[in-house]
């Protein structure tokens, strides 16, 4: 065991984990960060190979230099360089159609999306999620907040829109408090949606060289085996390499992976219970190649009664391509109680060539290259009601001292990789 203890030691090198490490170490704490892959940034990683820099999925960050990725950047006084994606036009696909994304409540009094009385009904409605308390819907679904005022069934069409902002597109599932607290940060925002340059690449090796900058320390690959509790205490770990002691531990993975590494006879019956019956999101995601560009859309496509995304990364973005190659990434969220398998997946594929082709005429026979993922988790904490901000365990663990949870599983603001970012933030706070 290492003589000289660390401040801390992170399990796990995700945006929560890298951020926290960068922001530890740029204050002078002394941090190892351990990833038990070869490859950094967990499920934000990326792949450089052939000119292409291939990612698990697609990563946008919401509400680009307001958002909260920003913040920990700002912090570290390396800001995310943001691509100015000003002038691009967003579309959504609903009933088969194509239509311009409204922006705004001028756009959605004249979009064709809906009928006349629809969209009247739906800025009342959207009026309503601006002023109300959060804090008052987190354990009811979105549909069912609707329904407490309103019965248009156009309008209960079309909120799956609003649930896809926080990546659960059923309104009957996603969580009403998550989408309030969400669509009121970004009614506040000049800019909805943030396309970094380079994608997660850029922020993974700025996370990366901040640690190292700041004498933190990574080990990867390297393989935390236990977590060593010694009088209620976190005092370290033992990974399949060495065991590290430290004054705090924090576990940076997702929650359910946690009893890989430490006894449930330590922890609260209800902590076990949440931490192993948390539902991930599931998708498929799918890179075509193309030797010449199939559109000139830049803004990307947003799937309103299916849960479809589509971004034209080499549009957005030419660096992650190389010279000549364009690269349009299709992808669809999976029905969250099936698990993803090979046969959902080609299912998946097939619908997405066919909107393709309506939306695309032609593009099917131009497709030069093609690399699908099977997404088993694309957001490890879905948004519904029982996995909403106030249910979700906290930061600081109950049990066991100095032992601290941070990413997308725990209490923190935000969806998806926000919460991890948000949660990073935090801790660096009370550590």
């Amino acid at each position: 065991m290492a003589d000289t203890p660390y401040d801390a030691v992170i399990i796990g090198s995700g945006f929560a984990g890298l951020s926290t490490a960068a922001l530890l170490a740029q204050r002078g704490s002394r941090v190892l960060l351990i990833e038990k892959s070869g490859r950094l940034g967990g499920r934000a990683g990326f792949i450089e190979q052939d000119g292409y820099v291939w990612q698990y999925g697609q990563h946008s960050h919401r509400l680009a230099g307001d958002g909260i990725a920003a913040r920990v950047f700002d912090k570290l006084g390396d800001p995310i360089d943001f691509i100015d994606t000003r002038g691009n036009t967003a579309y959504l696909y609903f009933d088969g159609k194509l239509f311009p994304r409204p922006e705004g409540p001028m756009d959605f009094l004249r979009t064709p999306l809906l009928p006349l009385t629809a969209r009247l009904d739906f800025l009342l409605f959207y009026r309503r999620l601006l002023r109300e308390d959060p804090n008052a819907w987190y354990d009811s679904t979105l549909l069912d907040f609707y329904r407490k005022r309103g019965r248009n069934p156009w309008v209960e069409r079309f909120l799956g829109f609003l649930g896809f902002t926080v990546m659960v597109a059923d309104p009957a599932r996603v969580s009403a408090g998550e989408v309030i607290q969400f669509l009121q940060r970004a009614a506040k925002a000049p800019v909805k949606q943030g396309e970094p340059r380079g994608g997660s690449k850029q922020l993974i090796d700025k996370l990366e060289a901040a640690i190292r900058r700041h004498g933190g320390e990574i080990h990867a690959p390297e393989r935390v085996e236990r977590v060593l509790v010694e009088q209620g205490a976190a005092v370290g770990v033992k990974t399949n390499h060495a065991c590290y002691r430290a004054t705090s531990v924090v576990y940076a993975a997702p929650l359910p992976g946690l009893f890989d590494v430490m006894p449930k006879s330590l922890f609260q019956a209800s902590f076990v219970d949440y931490a192993t019956h948390i539902r991930p999101s599931r998708g498929v995601s799918i890179d075509f190649v193309f030797d010449e560009p199939v559109t000139n859309m830049t803004g990307g496509i947003l799937g309103v009664d299916i849960p479809l995304w589509v971004k034209f990364q080499s549009h957005i973005d030419p660096t992650i391509a190389p010279p000549g190659k364009c690269v349009n990434t299709w992808a669809m969220l999976l029905d969250p109680d099936a698990p993803a398998t090979h046969e959902q997946a080609d299912a998946v594929e097939a619908r997405i060539r066919q909107i393709m082709e309506d939306i695309l005429p032609g593009s099917m026979r131009k497709i030069v290259r093609k690399r699908r993922l099977i997404l088993p988790v694309v957001n490890a904490n879905m948004l519904i009601p029982r996995q909403s901000y106030p249910h979700r365990p906290p930061i600081v663990c109950p049990e066991v001292n100095h032992l601290f949870f941070i990413g997308d599983t725990v209490q923190s603001e935000g969806c998806s990789g926000d919460i991890a970012f948000s949660s990073a933030l935090r801790l660096a706070e009370l550590l």
